[in-house]
């Protein structure tokens, strides 16, 4: 899975700000979540793993402009979709100053099972 490869080399990059393990073992990570209407939102920073998605997709512009949403939408699904990932809600962080959503890793032996990620 090519999302595996790039997700997980970006997490160890440290190159993102705010995409970060989320526990010791390096089984959950945090990814950015803030939207493109706040205030204090800033293009280069809060996007740029959406836009580095896009662009390791070879779909980095729509029409010739940047479009946030479509690059977030993206990465949403990719995540959605992987059977190595799973959405860890209840540790999410989506109403501070800098959200974020939190993906655990899926075991090998839990993959393509119906599943809930569970802490």
């Amino acid at each position: 899975n090519l999302f595996v490869v790039f997700g997980l080399f970006q997490v160890n990059s440290a190159k993102y700000l705010g995409l970060v393990w989320d526990d010791d073992d390096k089984t959950m990570f945090r990814i950015p979540w803030k939207h493109a209407g706040k205030q204090d939102f800033r293009k280069d920073e809060d996007a740029a793993i959406f836009k580095a998605w896009a662009e390791f997709k070879g779909k980095p512009t729509d029409g010739g402009q940047d479009n946030l949403a479509a690059w977030k939408t993206r990465l949403r699904c990719a995540l959605n979709k992987s059977p190595e990932f799973d959405e860890v809600m209840e540790r999410a962080q989506l109403d501070s100053s800098e959200p974020y959503k939190v993906y655990g890793l899926v075991p090998l032996n839990e993959q393509g099972e119906q599943r809930k990620y569970a802490i």
